[in-house]
């Protein structure tokens, strides 16, 4: 159409040696940059996806069981078989990834396996990790109003710097304040 050839811009670009080194070079530069940025590309992908079309909430978080009986699973699926059991309603689960409508989560025996979303619940409880004593205000100071042992199962209400002020129910309801190292499950949210 415009009477140009490649012999015609070889000839030009031969006589005016500065174009041509310029486009030598600009053309191994494009080509250093696309292979140099697929490598990147490349390396990004491979890294461990905690989260595939999750809830873009904040992992590692903190749930509980909604239900007094629940199945974790191996994989994120009903196809995939059970590997435990959990019987208590309100335990205490650390949520490690997510996968659509499935959560991977860890127990206090680090445990861990998969379980679907409407099973679990954002309401705040946790373990009593040591015998440690139930105070009335967040000090060492404050009056003891209970005892609590090991594995007990309390209600976070709120948590400062150092204490959290928790709930027991038993046959009497205990409010009070025990510092937030002897809980787990008391991560933020």
């Amino acid at each position: 159409m415009f009477g140009l050839n490649y012999m015609t811009i070889h000839k030009y670009l031969v006589k005016n040696t500065f174009i041509y080194y310029f486009f030598f070079f600009f053309f191994f530069f494009l080509i250093f940059c696309l292979v140099a940025n697929s490598k990147l590309a490349i390396s990004k992908s491979k890294e461990n996806r905690v989260s595939i079309n999750g809830s873009g909430l904040k992992i590692p978080r903190m749930v509980s069981l909604k239900n007094s009986f629940t199945y974790m699973r191996s994989g994120p699926g009903k196809e995939f078989p059970i590997q435990f059991e959990l019987n208590q309603k309100g335990y205490p689960l650390k949520i490690i990834a997510e996968f659509n409508n499935w959560r991977k989560v860890k127990t206090y025996n680090n445990f861990t396996g998969w379980i679907h979303t409407q099973l679990l619940s954002s309401f705040k409880t946790g373990l009593i990790t040591r015998k440690t004593l139930l105070k009335t205000i967040p000090s060492n100071s404050g009056n003891s109003v209970a005892k609590l042992l090991p594995n007990l199962l309390i209600n976070i209400k709120n948590c400062k710097e150092k204490w959290c002020k928790i709930e027991v129910i038993t046959n009497k309801v205990f409010v009070g304040w025990v510092k937030k190292e002897t809980i787990w499950g008391s991560i933020e949210n």
